[in-house]
């Protein structure tokens, strides 16, 4: 230590400095990757104890008090699809006919996997087909299964979460329209028909 007047200033090298530095970071990154797992109740949690797996539900109008996903977007209506891929295949049909419709699949923690929105030149109707991962360790050197050309098979992370289809509301006027079109869309246990 070094003397400076009455006080004792500390010397901190700067390998002291980079180690502080490095441990902090990653204390920090740590700590914020596992808050989504240290919750008491995920969103999936909350919609799979209300509705039944592996089948669509158009969620009601949220209103004060009575909202099963808090923080839900009001000028958003949502149909809601908790699934399980543990029995096998699941099938996912929906029409996103105007911008601003959208369908999302997300893990049991809230992680967005795939998303598909609405566009003016796409085809208003999608059809996926969600599968469970055959992941092995030769996989992650690429020995194994053939790789996944076909876009309307999605390879679920994990064999639970929920499938979202979000439609914007334009006014009463709409209302009954939008109703209409959200439940039109579709989870089935099993391949596609046909």
């Amino acid at each position: 230590m070094l003397m400076s007047g009455k006080r004792w200033l500390p010397r901190l090298s700067l390998h002291v400095l980079l180690v502080a530095l490095v441990t902090g970071g990653i204390v920090h990154i740590t700590s914020t990757l596992a808050i989504p797992y240290m919750g008491a109740a995920t969103a999936f949690d909350r919609v799979s104890s209300g509705l039944p797996l592996n089948a669509m539900r158009v969620l009601p109008p949220p209103s004060p008090g009575n909202e099963l996903l808090p923080f839900n977007d009001p000028a958003h209506q949502l149909a809601v699809c908790p699934f399980d891929l543990n029995d096998g295949l699941l099938t996912v049909t929906a029409t996103l006919p105007d911008p601003g419709w959208s369908l999302a699949i997300y893990t049991p923690h809230g992680d967005n996997f795939y998303a598909v929105a609405a566009a003016g030149l796409r085809q208003p109707d999608v059809t996926l087909v969600l599968e469970p991962t055959r992941a092995t360790l030769l996989n992650l050197f690429g020995i194994g299964t053939a790789p996944n050309f076909d876009v309307s098979r999605i390879q679920a992370p994990e064999s639970r979460g929920l499938v979202v289809v979000r439609a914007p509301r334009h006014g009463n006027a709409f209302e009954e329209r939008t109703a209409a079109m959200l439940a039109r869309a579709r989870c089935a246990s099993g391949p596609p028909p046909g």
